[in-house]
């Protein structure tokens, strides 16, 4: 059983690990002096709340930025509608990698903006977001659960054919 879960869920190419699976919308964008690498969590934005980790890097070469700040804020599809400002945070360990929590209200085309600050400069990286409905149900999860059922099931079975008399 184990086998199949393994096996039913493929991993997909497009995944990163940082902060967990995040999937990578933006992979090295250069704005101003820096790249940047943005993972998301879940993969497809939806309607509440989307984990963001996000990667900065020197554009010119193998510097560690170590005192980089980042705010994030996204607007939405309707006039007015926005969520955040949001102060990204980083780990002393890995001062390039900065996670935040933002939430998304509306379905539709939002537009994120993450203003980031070093003592290279200051860059602005504008990303796009389609955010559609929350909810809905894993199938793999229904699955699983369905092979866990039918095997229990059978294990009462055969436990219960064993403790009959056999019948000449």
């Amino acid at each position: 059983m184990l086998i199949f879960t393994a096996t039913a869920s493929p991993l997909q190419p497009d995944q990163v690990s940082a902060n967990g699976a995040t999937r990578l919308i933006i992979n090295d964008a250069q704005e101003g002096p820096y790249l940047f690498r943005v993972g998301i969590l879940p993969g497809s934005p939806k309607v509440g709340n989307l984990h963001l980790s996000v990667l900065i890097q020197s554009a010119d070469g193998d510097q560690i930025i170590s005192d980089g700040q980042m705010i994030i804020q996204a607007t939405g599809p309707e006039p007015g509608m926005t969520a955040g400002p949001v102060q990204a945070t980083n780990a002393p360990l890995n001062p390039q990698v900065f996670d935040a929590d933002i939430t998304l209200t509306a379905l539709g085309t939002w537009t994120m903006t993450l203003e980031t600050v070093s003592e290279l400069g200051e860059a602005t990286l504008v990303v796009p977001l389609q955010v559609t409905e929350a909810g809905g149900f894993n199938l793999l999860i229904v699955l699983v659960i369905a092979v866990i059922v039918v095997a229990i099931a059978a294990l009462v079975w055969s436990q219960k054919q064993r403790k009959q008399p056999s019948r000449k």
